[in-house]
């Protein structure tokens, strides 16, 4: 016998009074509502219901076992009416790891946005330049920026196309020549952001095509932060997130030198650990910052070419 059917068919009956009412509201037989009761009675070793032809009433035992059993199932379902909810709505602590020149830009406004639309979910935030494994580090999801994606045991999705533009300041410019092609950023001193593969070699695309310049300077460094600083103090050319530098071109303290060539962009892919099942807090915290992302000018990016696809991948 399946004793919580058993129980729920003898709540119907005394909430009813009638076997014959009971199994109509159940979809069943009244033979089947009468065998669950029988069979509940014989389990427990005493009679639950005086039955007579015109009603049903509980005996001693009945009334004790109906307020006990009304409790199990009411708590039955509120657990799974929980659990399902749990599956649906976003809640709980979040953790993300981040690269700190999103952080330095308006990350914490956006994730503000998040928490605001999202009331029970809470976000603990880690930036850092250095990519880990989601998975040694407990994080739930870590924002990478990178030119392309490589085979791993990662999921990555991509969010974001990242905009960069070649920069210098005014006084650099004047007192070292601006360059009149791509071949010239050779002599000129370059700051170089030394995450990824190759950073010395810089692709651009332009009105004769695709460019690559393999580019020296006297300072590299893996934050684009203290780069922009430098390039500001005007120790040389540099490529930078465009929206790290959007306010200094827009003041004059930057200039963009060969504005015909685009350099190439970068993406920001979500990575997680897990290859199935995202929970909630996560799902709906990616497709947020896809759509800021997307949709907020200050950011200066645009929405990826598959953001909606995921695929497994290392970033590099």
């Amino acid at each position: 016998m399946d004793r919580l059917t058993a129980m729920n068919v003898f709540r119907k009956v005394v909430e009813r009074g009638s076997f014959r009412l009971a199994a109509e509201q159940l979809g069943v037989s009244n033979a089947s509502v009468s065998k669950y009761v029988a069979g509940l009675e014989k389990h427990i070793g005493a009679p639950l219901l005086l039955r007579t032809t015109r009603r049903v009433s509980l005996t001693e035992a009945g009334r004790s076992y109906y307020a006990r059993c009304t409790r199990i199932l009411e708590d039955l379902e509120e657990a799974e009416s929980s659990t399902g909810q749990a599956q649906t709505t976003p809640r709980g602590l979040l953790k993300v790891r981040a690269p700190i020149s999103l952080g330095a830009a308006r990350l914490g406004r956006t994730v503000a946005d998040f928490l605001a639309r999202f009331p029970e979910v809470g976000v603990e935030l880690t930036l850092n330049d250095r990519f880990v494994d989601p998975a040694d580090e407990g994080v739930d999801v870590a924002l990478r920026i990178a030119a392309s994606v490589r085979d791993s045991r990662h999921v990555v999705r991509p969010i974001a196309r990242w905009a960069r533009a070649l920069v210098a300041s005014p006084d650099y410019l004047k007192r070292h020549g601006e360059p009149a092609a791509i071949a010239e950023l050779k002599r000129h001193n370059c700051v170089i952001y030394n995450r990824g593969q190759s950073p010395e070699e810089w692709r651009f695309t332009g009105p004769a095509g695709e460019r690559t310049v393999r580019v020296d300077g006297r300072m590299r460094c893996n934050n684009a932060m203290v780069l922009r600083e430098a390039l500001l103090e005007g120790i040389g050319i540099g490529l930078m997130p465009r929206f790290l530098v959007a306010g200094d071109l827009a003041k004059g303290r930057l200039r963009r030198p060969l504005p015909a060539w685009e350099p190439e962009p970068r993406r920001i892919y979500a990575v997680f650990a897990q290859q199935q099942g995202l929970s909630p807090k996560v799902r709906e915290f990616v497709s947020f910052l896809a759509h800021s992302f997307a949709q907020d000018s200050e950011w200066e990016m645009e929405a990826a070419a598959q953001p909606a696809r995921a695929s497994a991948g290392r970033v590099k």
